[in-house]
């Protein structure tokens, strides 16, 4: 294969990899200040298994959270 092939094809799999990543994350928020990831993990692993989980503080003293799922499959049924 000469470069210019393996440049569209490093391109396709990077945009077939974004693409499966876009509906995996979910927003979550209103939930206790004093939750750990660890009792977001506890809740959310139910539906499947978690990739990343990071945990937020806002200004206004309130929390939220992103829990990316392995699948969009999980992420869906969590929602």
């Amino acid at each position: 294969m000469n470069k210019t092939d393996r440049d569209t094809e490093k391109k396709r799999d990077t945009i077939r990899y974004k693409a499966s990543k876009k509906r995996c994350n979910l927003y979550v928020k209103n939930f206790p200040v004093v939750w750990t990831e660890t009792d977001i993990k506890t809740l959310f692993e139910q539906f499947g298994a978690i990739e990343k989980i990071r945990l937020e503080k806002g200004k206004a003293g309130n929390a939220f959270a992103f829990v990316c799922f392995k699948t969009p499959d999980s992420a869906a049924a969590a929602k």
